[in-house]
């Protein structure tokens, strides 16, 4: 089984060269991964962008077989980042739970988990 990352791009976009070059590092470090550029300027690609909500770019969206809901990473994120979120959409990494501390109550609210 493989993950795809889709990376929607623009033309006139000045960030999006990174987020493609970083998308294909990654996949050529990776076998199980497969990139696809997504230009919001083609007919393909804006449908595509308007189904996922997608509203800025550089914007990535990992879609793989252990993971139920396309995984959305906004802008270029760091290496580290899009790895692990290709892991969890593998079924080879989790996303971890956040901690409750005092600037999680400050700034989150006090709501419990379900």
């Amino acid at each position: 089984m493989r993950a795809t990352v889709e990376v929607f791009t623009s033309p006139t976009c000045p960030h999006c060269p990174s987020a493609k070059k970083l998308a294909h590092e990654v996949a050529k470090e990776m076998d199980d991964v497969v990139v696809k550029e997504m230009s919001t300027a083609t007919h393909e690609g804006s449908r595509k962008a308007k189904r996922y909500g997608i509203m800025s770019v550089p914007t990535i969206i990992i879609t793989g077989p252990a993971s139920p809901e396309p995984i959305g990473l906004r802008g270029t994120p760091p290496k580290k980042g899009l790895i692990k979120a290709i892991n969890i959409s593998l079924g080879k990494d989790k996303w971890k739970e956040k901690k409750k501390g005092f600037f999680s109550r400050l700034f989150g609210g006090n709501e419990e988990d379900d």
